[in-house]
């Protein structure tokens, strides 16, 4: 089988992001575990610094101005059977008709693999706080007033937000005999964007753990007193100040005078993380930069997320395999794939600090629940093992393959 993957840019074991990183696990593996033939298009060339990735048997650079007949002919001589196209962003979505018709004129099939939650473009987050931050410090302050009244308005525009937004939902839809989307809970969500009903195209595959290891029983019994977050510095996104303002109502509890906040990543935001610390005068808060977080989940006795919006959260199901029960805000469709609240972690609404707080509260207290959720963290992860999420793509690719016959 040969298979084209087509992402926005070029791919490299040494680039960050989840599709790419997704797009590298799977490669591999489809390389040399299946036999599979593996070619890359991409819109943009971002790897200066960077080697692509070389399992790929070919490359063909495209463009939002789309040459069919280079599309074709690369088709033709690779014999491409399986057209997969990872989410793109907006000014090349245009081309998925394109891609879609002359994918089928050459005998292939073509799946489209949305690795957002869908609907995240409608979703705001605006804080008081960031705000007077930064007309304080002159750091982004009319951006950041604007996103906080977006926010404040949701109520008057996420109609229209919809209106906009459909077309990129549709045309993908439309344009596609699979849609892959990283959760069965976003099927409704997807349609609801997409103004039409769940069908048969639709499709859920979550994405692979990047570690080869597990924690053991006598690792989670070594672990430290640390609660951990890795994100990146972006609070529009991240929401790290909602875990700063929980720890600011825990941190003073001398209940909890042996535990510390660790937090891992870099960002545009990061002075105004350090800037909270200083304003609330809170103890035992270190930021480590951006680091592999792979030794800090080592240490870790519990891992915490506020995102908006995430469309699987990868940091997650890694902080899981390491033995790290997650207590998480309800904000996207995938965390429950990820989590079962109160057996491996806990899935608290979304907004509600007070909830957090007890939930963050009740693990410190409680080793033996804590180790317990640790222990069953570690075994639930092993579900979303690449050899188990191979086995859905095979199966993905070979029924896609067989109605082209």
């Amino acid at each position: 089988m040969n298979l084209l993957t087509i992402n926005s840019f070029d791919c490299s074991a040494q680039s960050s992001g989840g599709v790419n990183q997704t797009t590298v696990i799977l490669t591999r593996y489809f390389t040399h575990q299946c036999g599979i033939n593996c070619y890359l298009g991409f819109f943009e060339n971002n790897l200066p610094q960077f080697e692509p990735l070389p399992e790929f048997k070919g490359r063909i650079l495209l463009n939002c101005r789309f040459e069919e007949k280079a599309f074709e002919a690369f088709l033709r001589t690779n014999q491409i059977d399986i057209v997969q196209v990872n989410f793109l962003k907006k000014h090349n979505l245009k081309t998925i008709p394109q891609i879609y018709k002359i994918a089928h004129q050459c005998g292939a099939k073509v799946i489209y693999a949305f690795h957002m939650c869908p609907g995240f473009q409608s979703v705001t987050y605006g804080s008081w706080e960031r705000v007077k931050y930064g007309w304080l410090h002159h750091d982004n302050a009319i951006e950041e007033t604007k996103k906080w009244i977006l926010t404040q308005t949701k109520w008057f525009w996420g109609g229209l937000a919809r209106r906009i937004l459909q077309p990129k939902y549709r045309v993908p839809l439309d344009s596609c005999d699979k849609l892959v989307v990283l959760s069965k809970y976003y099927f409704d969500t997807y349609a609801y964007f997409a103004d039409t009903k769940p069908n048969n195209k639709m499709t859920a595959i979550g994405n692979a753990l990047r570690f080869n290891e597990y924690a053991s029983k006598q690792d989670i019994e070594k672990k430290e007193k640390t609660i951990l977050v890795v994100a990146r510095f972006d609070e529009y996104i991240k929401r790290v100040s909602l875990q700063l303002r929980a720890w600011k109502q825990i941190c003073d509890d001398s209940q909890f005078a042996d535990w510390k906040f660790q937090i891992v990543g870099d960002g545009r935001d990061k002075d105004f993380y350090k800037y909270l610390v200083r304003k609330w005068n809170l103890p035992r808060v270190e930021f480590t930069g951006r680091q592999d977080p792979k030794e800090y989940y080592r240490k870790a006795s519990l891992f915490l997320m506020t995102s908006t919006a995430e469309g699987w959260g990868m940091v997650l199901t890694e902080a899981q395999q390491m033995g790290v029960p997650i207590i998480a805000m309800d904000s996207y469709g995938a965390l429950h794939d990820i989590i079962e609240n109160g057996v491996n972690g806990r899935i608290v609404p979304n907004d509600d600090l007070k909830a957090f707080q007890a939930a963050i509260k009740e693990l410190m207290l409680n080793d033996g629940l804590r180790q317990k959720m640790a222990i069953t963290s570690v075994k639930l992860s092993k579900r979303f093992e690449i050899e188990k999420i191979l086995q859905k793509w095979l199966q993905l690719f070979n029924e896609t393959f067989k109605t082209s016959k």
